[in-house]
């Protein structure tokens, strides 16, 4: 954990730094890194990266009566200091613009899509998986039924005919936005309606009866190289539009007092033979009995007034597919020197960052070491720093330090440079009397990922 001292700890965040609210959050403080060298890796590549568009799925959409606790609402009127706005029951609105953001959009319930509804030139994947909100569709048995063998023996991607068939149904959050103008207690003034889906609230459903099916007709899929066959991903989102959208005023409703000559009275029904009598009493020995008074008209309190939506609501599922294979690479990269479960590594001191010095904003998440301690780099006004200290020459008593091919400076991995490289430095290793003042010319303070095994050649 990073310490913090006390001071820093009851300091109030400065509110003009972006970083305190935007950006990454990646702490290497305490990870050393190598000099940039080449390294083997696996990476995801991408072989095809396609969408497509399911026909249009329709719905009504009320957010008010029974349905008001499920969306929440703001209004914004624009008005000014001397003569405000103020949305009456009765006041008219006329829409200018509209959109729709989606926030959320998946199958009911999610991950409810299976293998025999996805299939690549007919054939079924084999098996289809789901996490993070995206399908993987795995192709181990399938690359072999599809693979072309003139696409095979020239090393490229065959293209197939994807498809996924009755995909749904569908839940969705959204955000509708509407802009225009309205006319409330005789003033025409600006207005901006957002509506969304509360936080708290189930999503909005579509029919179970409105599936979509997706195809794409040339989707790359290629082979399967060191039995690591490509996969299949795909995920879904959505277009939505309003169809012919309107608002209209919801205003808070209070009960009022029932006015005379309706009082509380017993309930009927009166026992018999008494008949309900309001006022005269009725004969002994019956008691007084009064019906029910009528229900009160409501209360309209123009200050509770809000708005609701009605629209018929267009949804364009779009499925989002791509192929990916996990290929081998070879890369120039700085590798991140962190030691193995269980060992022991002295615990080094942490000096706290500045406020502002937030990784992704402020400063970079990570840089190559290029010597000394920690990640700061060499300055050129550091003279005495041993890693940034230039080699010695002839002048100063020592053996002419000539430029070397470093390991950190390869281009790529080329194995004849790397045998040329450990050739060159084992060649002067030769000598040992030099190798103290060499030192400084052929290592570095840090470990890089390349390494030296006497004259033996280079190890990874």
């Amino acid at each position: 954990m990073k310490r913090q001292n006390a001071s820093d700890a009851c300091r109030p965040p400065r509110r003009d730094c972006l970083g305190h609210t935007c950006g990454t959050n990646i702490d290497t403080e305490g990870v050393e890194f190598t000099r940039e060298s080449p390294h083997l890796t696996y990476i995801d590549k991408v072989f095809s990266f396609n969408k497509d568009t399911a026909s249009p799925l329709l719905f009504n959409l009320n957010t008010g009566g029974m349905q008001s606790e499920n969306y929440t609402t703001e209004l914004f009127l624009e008005g000014n200091s001397l003569f405000p706005c103020t949305l009456s029951p009765d006041a008219v609105f006329e829409i200018d613009n509209s959109f729709v953001a989606v926030d959320f959009f998946s199958t009911r319930p999610p991950g409810n899509i299976y293998a025999s509804q996805v299939t690549v030139d007919g054939f079924p994947v084999d098996s289809v998986s789901f996490a993070n909100g995206q399908y993987t569709a795995r192709t181990d048995n399938l690359v072999a039924r599809v693979q072309k063998n003139r696409c095979l023996e020239r090393n490229l991607p065959t293209k197939v005919f994807f498809l996924i068939s009755n995909a749904g149904p569908w839940d969705f959050r959204a955000t509708y936005v509407l802009e225009g103008t309205v006319n409330t207690g005789g003033r025409n003034c600006r207005f901006r309606a957002v509506i969304s889906n509360a936080p708290n609230s189930s999503n909005s459903m579509l029919p179970n009866n409105g599936l979509s099916s997706f195809s794409v007709r040339n989707l790359s899929l290629p082979c399967s190289v060191n039995g690591i066959a490509p996969e299949i991903q795909f995920q879904f989102s959505a277009n939505v539009n309003l169809v012919n959208p309107r608002l209209v005023a919801v205003c808070g409703e209070s009960q009022r007092p029932c006015p005379p000559p309706c009082i509380p009275c017993c309930p009927p029904p009166c026992p018999p033979p008494c008949t309900p009598c309001c006022p005269p009493p009725c004969p002994p020995p019956c008691i007084p009995c009064c019906p029910p008074c009528p229900p009160c008209p409501p209360a309209v309190s123009p200050l509770s007034c809000t708005v609701a939506l009605i629209s018929n609501v267009s949804i364009e599922p779009v499925v989002q597919v791509q192929t990916v294979r996990k290929t081998l690479f070879c890369l120039n990269a700085c590798e991140g020197l962190q030691p193995c479960d269980g060992s022991l590594r002295a615990v080094e001191n942490e000096e706290n960052a500045e406020d502002c010095e937030i990784g992704g904003v402020d400063r970079p998440d990570c840089r190559c070491r290029s010597g000394g301690s920690g990640n700061r780099p060499c300055r050129e006004d550091t003279s005495d720093d041993a890693a940034c200290r230039p080699c010695r020459d002839e002048s100063a008593g020592n053996r002419d330090c000539r430029p070397r091919r470093r390991p950190e400076n390869l281009g790529g991995c080329d194995r004849r440079l790397i045998r040329d490289l450990a050739r060159e430095l084992c060649d002067d290793m030769e000598d040992t009397s030099d190798v103290d003042d060499t030192s400084e010319c052929s290592r570095s303070d840090t470990r890089p990922a390349f390494r030296l095994h006497g004259c033996n050649g280079c190890s990874w």
